[in-house]
């Protein structure tokens, strides 16, 4: 493992509505090295998009908010720095591409417009100077007419246009950490397998490291070296991306893995996870996969499991792996 980039400790961010208090990220531990590609895998509403976002420290107009832990980037706590030192980091040494590109671009500015501003503001280039540079990083992306596509807007592009477009933007200033949220959702499985080879491509050569936020783990086990699996708002496996696939261990990962189609499977059924992720303000007491898990115990029911160390580099949050000398039933 190289030198550590990000490192978030016991990272609690949780909304505050008219319902109550939703704990959407409820003590998170995850370390991103430099270099590294950390994929972050689990269901809708496990909290890794608003892990992303707690980040990026943008959940300021939301009714989230970071209440505990901390976001160490280069030994710098993010949680507690000002707002102005903050947007001197973000879009510059930490940028992220979106889930959804037409409602993260502008609809009424002109692309060319959108990826110069960051240029500007952070590496300082004149006007002239940063439109060169987004036809350069449009033509990075493999995008065709650059010069043209700069004087466009957002809805004159395809989805897959618009994603790259996205990808030009955050890489504009060439960051060191770059925070992917499905980046290849609802893409072609063409235009998809062009993107994570552009990721691909710009993390070796501008040695960033990435963080990609996936449901999809094709691409998990095409892209990540490390894999953290979330739910309800917690961690409850990480290991390496051979290890995850080879040797699961938690309930909720192997139903993750028994749901993704194999070549040579006889069965045409898939395997299925029952019910849903619970809702963060309506969380079951125990642990929080036990209402729907094949393995759940009695001491489920009552009581959260720990991050338990399986192995070197493995850690998983059950009670079929817990020591049963170590917490009273």
């Amino acid at each position: 493992m190289g030198e550590k980039l990000l490192d978030i400790k016991n990272l609690q961010t949780h909304f505050i509505t008219d319902r109550g208090v939703m704990r959407a990220v409820d003590g998170v531990n995850l370390t991103v090295h430099k270099g590294e590609t950390v994929g972050v895998v689990g269901e809708s509403g496990c909290g890794k998009s608003v892990t992303s976002l707690s980040v990026m420290r943008l959940l300021k107009d939301t009714p989230g908010k970071i209440i505990g832990g901390t976001i160490e980037f280069e030994g710098k706590n993010l949680v507690e720095i000002p707002e102005t030192e903050m947007r001197m980091i973000r879009g510059n040494e930490i940028a992220m591409i979106f889930q959804e590109p037409m409602t993260s671009l502008n609809p009424v500015y002109k692309i060319g417009r959108q990826i110069e501003e960051p240029i500007m503001l952070h590496l300082k280039y004149s006007k002239k100077q940063a439109l060169d540079h987004a036809i350069k990083m449009l033509q990075l992306v493999g995008i065709p007419r650059a010069e043209e596509i700069v004087n466009e807007y957002p809805y004159q592009l395809s989805g897959g246009m618009r994603q790259r477009v996205m990808i030009a933007m955050a890489m504009a200033c060439q960051p060191k950490l770059l925070i992917a949220d499905e980046p290849t959702t609802a893409l072609d499985v063409t235009i998809q397998a062009q993107i994570l080879d552009l990721m691909r491509k710009l993390r070796e050569e501008s040695s960033s490291s990435i963080l990609l936020i996936t449901h999809d783990l094709g691409v998990v086990a095409e892209m990540c070296d490390r894999v953290v699996v979330m739910y309800a708002g917690k961690v409850v496996e990480e290991a390496d991306v051979y290890t995850i696939f080879e040797n699961p261990k938690h309930p909720y990962t192997k139903g993750l893995l028994e749901s993704v189609p194999k070549l040579g499977q006889k069965s045409n059924r898939l395997g299925s996870i029952p019910g849903n992720v619970p809702t963060p303000g309506n969380m079951p007491n125990g642990c929080k996969f036990a209402p729907r898990c094949s393995k759940v115990m009695g001491i489920c029911k009552k009581q959260d499991p720990e991050l338990t160390v399986i192995d070197q580099n493995h850690t998983c949050r059950c009670w079929l792996y817990q020591d049963s000398g170590v917490l009273e039933v």
